[in-house]
């Protein structure tokens, strides 16, 4: 899940900490906690989603590298 660190009574959502998936080729990791923090942005910072976004993530980064190939 997300965490929030309050500096200076600013609030700064910093990206989901998801398990390593190493156990099957999911391209880099941090292409994936990348695409992963976008969709948890683009979902408005909604809290409780983070392993569908993990996962989601995954298969775009998939994707990206099969068309890029």
């Amino acid at each position: 899940m997300p965490r929030v660190s309050r500096a200076a009574g600013k609030s700064t959502a910093t990206a989901p900490t998801l398990p390593r998936s190493s156990d099957r080729p999911s391209g880099n990791d941090e292409d994936v906690a990348q695409v992963a923090y976008e969709l948890f942005m683009q979902r408005g910072g909604v809290h409780g989603h983070d392993q569908d976004d993990w996962f989601e993530a995954e298969q775009l980064v998939r994707e990206r590298q099969r068309r890029a190939r």
